[in-house]
């Protein structure tokens, strides 16, 4: 089954066109890196197909048309973003963060699953365990990361797409983030994963997206 197709897809900011007329799929189960030099548009495909970013073109989740802009259809419908740089609440303990990956959920919905999938997060992360009463702020940047990987976890993501996971950490960390994501994959979950470092993301994925000046080439 096709996890995720991309067809034809321009994101743009303002007058700015950043991503042109992008096509691709990802199959379900599968690793796709996406990979460029930076500032050739590679996270804003992310942000486009996540709705975070002024799109045209369509994208397809599972089979299901994204409405443009429309955040909480792309979670609810199985895709969920670690966007670059983690974006986490500071002042906000590392457990209440990777809770809030939950609130795409139903009330109902949420309620039954939270458990299970903060627990599956934490088994990924064990080492988070320590940190989950500290504010997000004081954290490392490696654990900082994980606690954005873990949070996107909590959403029990079908699709799990992941910008620039390295982003300033040390090689020791980026090794353990990378041994996390392996995991995650060979546990079922489709990776769409944005790196500037090709090699890196060939660890894990079966092939890459190529992107020059906004153009998938």
């Amino acid at each position: 089954m096709t996890a995720l197709a991309v067809t034809g897809m321009s994101v743009s900011y303002g007058n700015v066109l950043a991503v042109h007329d992008a096509s691709f799929t990802v199959a379900e189960g599968e690793c796709v890196a996406v990979t460029g030099p930076n500032g050739n548009g590679k996270s804003s495909i992310l942000l486009g197909i996540a709705g975070l970013a002024r799109r045209r073109g369509t994208v397809e989740i599972f089979g299901a048309t994204a409405p443009p802009g429309d955040v909480m259809w792309t979670a609810r419908h199985g895709l969920t973003l670690v966007p670059e740089r983690r974006q986490l609440y500071p002042k906000l303990s590392a457990a209440d963060n990777i809770i809030l990956g939950c609130y795409s959920w139903t009330r109902s919905a949420r309620k039954a699953r939270l458990s299970d999938a903060f627990g599956y997060a934490l088994e990924v992360f064990g080492e988070l365990h320590p940190h989950l009463g500290q504010a997000a702020g004081t954290l490392s940047g490696g654990q900082q990361q994980m606690v954005a990987i873990a949070r996107g976890l909590a959403s029990a993501p079908r699709i799990l797409a992941v910008d620039e996971p390295c982003l300033g950490l040390a090689e020791a960390v980026s090794k353990r983030v990378y041994q996390a994501l392996t995991r995650i994959h060979a546990e079922g979950t489709t990776l769409l994963l944005v790196e500037e470092a090709p090699r890196r993301a060939l660890q894990i994925a079966a092939r890459r997206v190529e992107v020059r000046n906004g153009v998938v080439a």
